[in-house]
């Protein structure tokens, strides 16, 4: 981690752990202790979350601008798509990285989320050579505000109230991340039984949140995307 005063030449400090949890709860306590005020947390938390699909290789975390800005870079594979990894719903991780975070393709979304509610921003590059780097600014440009917003659900008061159970949740979940799914797939996922699988999906489709295609495959509909984005939404 390199803290960049003004002047001079930054403090330097390495930083380890004994795991990716470990990680990321000890990487976030110790960079929030060198920012400033009202710098999203949550953001930072999600961006540290995902080094684990760079391995860890090559992490270096500066923080610029009077602890208004965090850049966070690794030697991992990088991101090939950019716009779409901070959507919702969009998630590359590995079965070894799903041991040890939620998988649901909502991290980069949760964290562009967190840093627009701060007045600030997130933006993604490629690393030179290999890996990616994440800017996380809460630093407004005089005379100007941020021009990007949170997305927001296309209903004028709120998401429609559904009232799901925590795996009917899961399930949802599951089906937005790995685009499409059949009770099979929903059943390995989340550990339960076939029929269990096919009657959660089932009633996820007559409440409008999934759609059955001619493979008998279910796709998440708008309004399950929307649904998600605001559970997903209430973490931050």
């Amino acid at each position: 981690m390199a803290v960049y005063g003004e002047g001079g030449n930054p403090e330097i400090m390495e930083i380890s752990a004994s795991g990716p949890r470990a990680a990321t709860s000890k990487f976030t306590r110790l960079i929030m202790e060198h920012v400033a005020g009202g710098f999203p947390e949550e953001a930072l938390r999600e961006i540290l979350e995902n080094l684990i699909h760079a391995d860890y290789r090559g992490v270096v975390v500066s923080i610029l601008d009077g602890g208004r800005t965090v850049r966070v870079s690794d030697r991992g594979p990088g991101i090939r798509d950019k716009v779409r990894a901070m959507e919702f719903g969009f998630s590359g991780a590995s079965p070894e990285a799903l041991r040890h975070i939620r998988g649901v393709g909502a991290g980069l979304g949760i964290a562009r989320e967190a840093a627009v509610r701060a007045g600030g921003k997130i933006e993604i590059e490629d690393n030179i050579g290999t890996g990616t780097v994440v800017t996380i600014s809460t630093k407004k440009e005089e005379g100007s505000r941020s021009k990007e917003k949170p997305s927001r659900p296309r209903y004028p008061d709120a998401v429609p109230k559904i009232n799901l159970s925590e795996r009917q949740q899961k399930t949802l979940l599951t089906v937005m991340e790995e685009g499409e799914a059949g009770p099979s797939t929903v059943a390995e996922v989340l550990e339960v039984s076939v029929s269990t699988a096919y009657r959660d999906l089932s009633v996820l489709e007559e409440q409008g949140l999934l759609l059955c295609e001619e493979s008998g495959k279910r796709v998440i509909s708008p309004l399950g995307r929307d649904l998600v984005q605001a559970i997903v939404s209430s973490w931050v």
